[in-house]
């Protein structure tokens, strides 16, 4: 299969500040970061050398100096108990940012200073490899930088890019080799509910990739891990609000040799599936939610009102498959409210893709006297698929001094698939030939909320703690199959008269979780070289699920050969 992507990219950053002077200028922003824990470093005093210019980092690291003199910088690190840095080479062209992350040593001696140099590197690249080189913990780590380099369009397809992770069904996510059941998922390091109703995994192409700051996977337990870890657990950060003002948009067309201007299955619509929404007509009829389980006695015209309720739907269509579609729009930056700066992030992303598999197999596997197995029951067929995935984020941050942050986040994301399914093959059973349509949609959401809190005491304690509220819906309405037999392979087929003819099924699942969790950390030692870190974290989970299954019988009067 060969692909191609067209794509058109758009953006503006800048500050609101008028240029000091008439010379080209640039911005330059980044992070001070402690080279041991990978965490940011407040009350760093960065400078630009050559320049007055001074900036005095906060807790989450950062520093910026707008309407910099283009040009080629050197920029000076201090902060007590590390060892001040150097970092010589940034070129900032006019106009333009240069985003630079900075780690620091710790100080192990008291006496002369020791300045550190190094060329520039590539910020969040750098920090990426930063947080898996200092993890106590086998881990790997997608930065925001690789996954916007990818082509990839939502987590699940970030994540094969791991090393030891495989995707399962384009979704589920393996960890070296273990069935997904035994992997958790979290979002901004809160545990999330499962969409599916027989299992507790997390389907991860539901998360558009252009919304994650970073995803982690931990790969070995440690103490910070929930109780239930047993082979993998995977973390996806949101975005953080920008460095500086950020306007962006994207829209990008894709062509599939398999799928763009061919003929693939579909299955009939209600017109609002591009937007992950079944219509109306997909809902279970009202005339049979009011009757129940229908234990009842009931007349034939009752059964046939009954089945005329449903809507007419039992055959997959044929349509031509058009170019996928992805598009997103991100504003970020500070604002002052109040007479405080809030640093804000929006984003919000939206892809349509079609889909075909072609030539798909299933059979039982049963034993053979040798030893061996053989497969019965075998059918081929085509499934021909529309995804729709969007979502956004919304989230807000604040300095309270130098040493407190408050955040908050919040995530929707919104998927959905109408697929339409055409197999045949040979029933053991029955002992005919038979002929399957399953038309299937399926809707799934997820919506969270994060108020969390990072307070450094002093330089040896540090308190960090959140709490979380998360839900997510799955709706399956209206799935229908039907089944036709054969007398034999040039016969025509006729409706199967058994309870497994003629099937419609409606689900509804919700499942939502509140998440508290608080960590203390002590630096110990001489040059603060060991931490220690207590906390602990706790989950209330509840989950409602409901499946109504309709089985339609129909005795048809079949004509032997003298009838007409």
């Amino acid at each position: 299969m060969r692909a191609a992507t067209l794509s058109a990219l758009s953006g503006a950053t800048g500050f609101a500040q008028q240029p000091e002077t008439s010379r080209p200028t640039g911005s330059v922003v980044g992070r001070v970061l402690d080279a041991k824990s990978g965490q940011p470093l407040s009350e760093a005093g960065v400078q630009i050398v050559g320049t007055t210019r001074g900036f005095q980092t906060g807790l989450d690291g950062r520093f910026r100096f707008a309407n910099v003199i283009a040009g080629t910088l050197t920029i000076h690190v201090r902060r007590l108990g590390f060892q001040p840095k150097q970092i010589t080479g940034l070129y900032l062209e006019p106009g333009k940012t240069v985003d630079q992350t900075i780690v620091m040593q710790a100080a192990t001696v008291t006496l002369d200073a020791v300045v550190a140099t190094a060329e520039k590197d590539r910020g969040s690249v750098n920090a990426a490899l930063n947080e898996q080189r200092h993890a106590s913990a086998i881990v790997s780590t997608l930065g925001a930088e690789q996954i916007s380099r990818s082509p990839d369009s939502d987590a699940a397809q970030a994540l094969q890019r791991m090393s030891g992770t495989t995707i399962q069904d384009g979704k589920f996510l393996s960890v070296r080799g273990l069935d997904p059941r035994f992997t958790t998922a979290s979002l901004n390091g809160a545990r999330l509910p499962s969409p599916e109703p027989e299992r507790k995994v997390v389907p991860f192409d539901i998360f558009p990739a252009s919304l994650l700051q970073a995803v982690t996977t931990s790969k070995t337990f440690t103490p910070d891990q929930p109780g239930d870890f047993s082979g993998g657990a995977v973390d996806m950060r949101t975005r953080e609000a920008p460095f500086e003002t950020v306007r962006s948009y994207s829209l990008s067309f894709g062509y599939n040799d398999a799928v763009t201007g061919k003929r693939l299955l579909s299955a009939p619509g209600t017109g609002t599936e591009w937007l992950g929404f079944g219509g109306a007509e997909r809902k279970l009829p009202a005339v049979l939610a009011g009757e129940g389980n229908l234990n009842g006695t009931y007349t034939q015209d009752q059964y046939n009102q009954f089945v005329s309720a449903f809507r007419n739907a039992w055959s997959a269509r044929q349509v031509t498959g058009r170019p996928s579609t992805s598009a997103s729009v991100t504003a970020g930056g500070e604002a002052s409210v109040g007479g405080r700066q809030i640093g804000y992030v929006g984003s919000f992303t939206y892809s349509n893709v079609l889909e075909i598999r072609a030539g798909e197999v299933r059979a039982f596997a049963v034993p053979t006297p040798s030893g061996g197995t053989e497969g019965v029951d075998r059918y081929t067929g085509t499934t021909g698929r529309e995804s729709a995935l969007w979502g956004g984020v919304f989230n807000l941050s604040t300095l309270v001094g130098t040493r407190n942050r408050l955040t908050l986040n919040n995530t929707f994301t919104r998927g959905a698939d109408n697929e339409a399914r055409f197999e045949d093959g040979y029933d053991e059973n029955n002992a005919l030939p038979f002929q399957l349509t399953r038309l299937r949609y399926v809707q799934r959401a997820v919506i969270s909320s994060q108020l969390g809190g990072e307070h450094e005491l002093n330089d040896r304690h540090h308190l960090k703690w959140a709490a979380t509220a998360s839900s997510v819906t799955r709706v399956e309405p209206d799935r229908s199959e039907v089944a036709y037999a054969r007398d034999n392979l040039s016969a025509n087929p006729f409706l199967f008269g058994s309870s497994e003819g003629a099937v419609r099924t409606f689900g509804d699942l919700s499942e939502y979780n509140v998440n508290g969790s608080a960590d203390f950390a002590i630096r110990a030692g001489e040059g603060a070289r060991h931490l220690i870190k207590v906390g602990g974290r706790a989950r209330y989970t509840g989950r409602d699920s409901r499946v109504d299954s309709y089985s339609l019988m129909a005795t048809l009067p079949r004509l032997d050969r003298e009838q007409t």
